[in-house]
């Protein structure tokens, strides 16, 4: 793990930092703050044929500690854990843990972040392995640790409504691994030489009063792998009882130069829609993807996002619909539920992993309060078809307890 530089930089700046002011110095680990989340997921896969059923039990921790700034400087450390609860190793490994050389369901361990950051001028900078969130490069926590990057990020708002971002990346941690590596070998296992993720992007909030307009671009680079471009619009208004939105996108990818992640020209045109209101979010979705599958290895913004599939095959057009409560509205606070439906359609041709597939979603969540504020139980269920091959039903539970201590009072 790439943690000798950044280690290095640290202990220069706490030497100095105690040099001119000892005191201040404590005060920053003093007054730092300690958050965290205790998660207890169970996620199983049941395969109508031949193929192996997946499930996974694992208690894990993800813990975050951050100094409050010295003169604009803090340092952040993060832990995280997925430990074995009594999976069934007669079951293959769903993803929630490590799999041993026997196929065996392994606990593991690993540090999820560990940064510098200086905040000045409306601009934040940070080095280090860091949680980062854009459309295309995101901590995509969808399973027991979220996704962690190295590198350098900077993100600036001195202009009013307007965020700039810009992110040099070289390192990567997927879902499961217990130490980073170069982002390249997430794409290629056998790619040579070091080749970092290049990433820039605006978000922009229109000054007007009649709706709430936002509009952010982004640009995502790599040598001999892709560049790629995503635009978004998001609009909401409120019209009486009613919150109405509409929130269209567009992506253009290539692959370019080696094509280390394979060779690729593809876009994804699509749109989500709808309201709510009276405790109800109803939501439609269209999705239209060209020629080639999307390429997206580090977290995405697809129009179109379910438990298991998602909108991004060759050729593929995809329609949904998602209907969500919030049962408060009915006295049962920390209450809510959905059901989402989606159908993927391929040319008349697709067989295989082409073929048409349609998935249902049924969730239910519920936030705790009093005592038990901060914990959480949400089940969920899939049920997924597939033209002509293998259906298959997908069950997660997700028993989850966030806390927070420390900081300045």
């Amino acid at each position: 793990m790439r943690l000798s530089v950044l280690f290095t930089a640290l202990a220069i700046f706490l030497i100095s930092a105690s040099a001119f002011a000892a005191d201040t110095l404590k005060d920053a680990f003093g007054n730092g703050t300690l958050k965290g989340e205790i998660r207890n997921f169970y996620f199983a896969r049941d395969f109508d044929e031949n193929t192996p059923d997946r499930a996974d039990m694992a208690v894990g921790t993800l813990f975050y500690y951050k100094t409050a700034p010295l003169y604009g400087i803090s340092a952040g450390f993060a832990f995280a854990s997925s430990s074995d609860i009594y999976s069934d190793d007669d079951k293959a490994v769903y993803g929630l843990l490590q799999r041993d050389s026997d196929g065996k369901h392994e606990s593991y361990t690993r540090l999820q972040e560990y940064y510098i950051q200086g905040e000045w001028f409306n601009t934040r900078v940070k080095y280090g392995a860091q949680e980062i969130n854009t459309p295309f490069m995101n901590t995509h926590d969808i399973r027991m640790m979220p996704k962690s990057y190295e590198g350098l990020s900077i993100v600036n708002s001195s202009i009013k409504n307007l965020e700039l971002s810009a992110y040099y990346i070289t390192g990567y941690m997927g879902w499961t691994d217990d130490e980073a590596m170069d982002i390249v070998k997430s794409v290629n296992v056998g790619a040579d030489d070091d080749k970092a993720l290049i990433v820039g992007g605006a978000k922009y909030t229109l000054p007007v009063e009649a709706a709430k307009i936002t509009v952010q671009g982004w640009h995502y680079d790599m040598e001999d792998v892709f560049g790629s471009n995503y635009v978004q619009l998001s609009a909401s208004k409120k019209l009486g009882d009613y919150n109405l939105y509409f929130n269209p996108s567009a992506l253009f990818q290539k692959s370019k130069g080696d094509d280390l992640g394979g060779e690729f020209d593809t876009d994804q045109f699509g749109f989500n829609t709808g309201f709510a209101a009276y405790g109800f979010d109803v939501t439609g979705f269209y999705a239209k993807t060209g020629d080639d599958d999307l390429f997206v290895p580090w977290g995405d913004g697809k129009v179109i996002i379910q438990q298991v599939l998602a909108a991004g095959r060759a050729e593929e057009d995809a329609y949904a619909l998602k209907v969500g409560y919030d049962f408060s509205k009915i006295g049962v606070k920390g209450l809510s539920a959905y059901a989402f439906h989606t159908v993927y359609d391929t040319p008349e041709s697709g067989s295989g992993a082409s073929a048409d597939m349609s998935e249902t979603d049924l969730s239910a969540q519920y936030n705790f309060g009093g005592a038990f504020d901060g914990l959480s139980l949400r089940l969920r269920y899939a049920m997924i078809d597939v033209d002509g091959g293998e259906d298959y039903n997908d069950f997660r539970v997700y028993l989850r307890y966030n806390f927070a201590l420390g900081g300045k009072k």
